[in-house]
């Protein structure tokens, strides 16, 4: 047996209490001063233990103690590599135009050329999902650009590929401002995810996500939100907030502006802006994770707002650029396996008309495997490798940190989660023994 390198044993004085977090199971679990010193008489021995003691069954139920950790490891990155290139599902980020309707000042598509897609692509679509014999399953993400300023092409594709795949799901990443448009056909298209961007309150959304005009689309957004909500019972909303220095006062104002209006049908989220560009011209950019985790502390200390990113849950489904079967489609064919990299001619990897012919066999094995947390030992043995999926693979190529927040101040979001939700049920001894 063998302590897991997944653990993390301590004792918190926010909490006053001997914790054991473990990333392996997801789970905190609060000890008394007895069975803190037995548990760490284990984790410097675990051959002491008996498998025969509750003890044992305790936490090797939890993942604590692990019959190896390089098994533990390699079961991790099975499970990676199963999902990753499965040939029974296909995933396809589909920008039906690069139009848009904003002029947001940190996009990094500001600068390309406004394409839409004509009938012959729509078909070609369809062909390629065609080619794709085994598949079982079909997700797409409608994208852009705006895709709300081409309906009736997600309407045609979305109605023809309902019936190519029985088991269909889609998702659409739109700025909100046309989004009545789309509510009356959202069932119909299985569209069961939307992500809309705000920035914050009125005056501060108002400043960077605008119109081409110049006209603010704070009052539009949150007018439809109200109309998508009303309408549709079973719909996942995400509201991103893009967040820089300047920004990053209104995160809690938001929050709770969204909780008292929809309360948990709607979740927020912070996505720290990456300077693509060179210039991070909405403000100063968050890209540090150390600055990234003091943030997102700040905002539980002092305003009560607790984030997912404070406590990561491992989902095996990675960065799309790694799966065999999931691909970008421009809206004039051209395939990418990045969404970063649309409307970049240098980042092509090929079209839906050549199906199995790679032009850029260089940066398709970049994308897939360069810097792969897979061969990256110093990933693997992060006591936060079960809970992280490696990060982005563009911003990894280009050597840039991207390490989760919570690595850089684990204790610290261990006891917010702790504070948040108690002590798993199964604690071992319990504090009040």
């Amino acid at each position: 047996m063998e302590w897991s390198i997944f653990n993390h044993l301590y004792y918190s004085k926010k909490a006053n209490a001997y914790l054991l977090y473990s990333s392996l199971s997801n789970m905190i679990v609060e000890l008394n001063k007895n069975g803190y010193d037995e548990i760490l008489k284990i984790k410097n021995d675990p051959d002491r233990i008996n498998f025969k003691n509750e003890l044992y069954r305790f936490l090797f139920d939890g993942s604590y103690i692990v019959d190896s950790n390089e098994t533990e490891i390699n079961k991790i990155l099975l499970a990676t590599l199963n999902q990753r290139f499965d040939p029974r599902s296909l995933s396809l980020t589909i920008a039906p135009t690069r139009a848009c309707n904003f002029a947001c000042p940190y996009c990094y598509e500001k600068d390309r050329a406004s394409v839409r897609m004509t009938e012959k692509i729509q078909e070609g679509i369809l062909e390629f999902v065609k080619k794709h014999k085994m598949i079982k399953s079909l997700f797409i993400t409608w994208y852009g650009g705006e895709p709300t300023l081409s309906i009736s092409t997600i309407k045609y594709l979305s109605t023809k590929m309902q019936k190519m795949v029985d088991n269909y799901s889609a998702m659409i990443i739109t700025n909100g401002y046309r989004l009545d448009k789309l509510v009356p056909s959202i069932e119909d298209l299985r569209i069961s995810k939307i992500q809309v961007t705000i920035d914050g309150t009125k005056k501060t959304h108002d400043q960077t996500r605008r119109l081409l005009n110049g006209a603010g689309t704070f009052d539009k957004i949150m007018s439809n939100l109200d109309f998508l909500l009303s309408k549709c019972n079973n719909i996942q909303v995400s509201i991103r907030m893009n967040i820089t220095t300047e920004n990053s006062s209104q995160y809690a104002v938001l929050y709770k502006l969204l909780q008292k209006r929809y309360g948990k049908r709607v979740h927020l989220y912070p996505a720290f802006v990456h300077d693509y560009g060179g210039n991070c011209q909405a403000g100063t950019c968050y890209d540090d994770g150390l600055e990234k985790a003091r943030f997102l502390k700040k905002l539980f200390d002092e305003e009560g707002v607790y984030t997912k990113d404070i406590y990561p849950f491992r989902t095996n489904k990675g960065c799309m650029s790694q799966k065999l079967n999931a691909y970008v489609i421009g809206p004039q064919g051209e395939l990418y396996k990045c969404w970063h990299h649309l409307g970049m001619k240098d980042k092509e990897i090929g079209d839906i008309f050549t199906h199995g012919t790679i032009r850029n066999a260089g940066l398709w094995a970049d994308l897939m495997l360069k810097k792969d947390v897979i061969f990256d030992n110093r990933c693997k043995a992060c006591i936060l490798f079960p809970s992280c999926d490696g990060g982005c693979v563009d911003m990894k190529n280009k050597n840039e940190k991207i390490c989760i927040p919570a690595r850089s101040m684990l204790e610290d979001f261990i006891d917010i989660r702790y504070t948040v939700k108690t002590a798993h049920s199964t604690n071992y001894p319990s504090k009040s023994e």
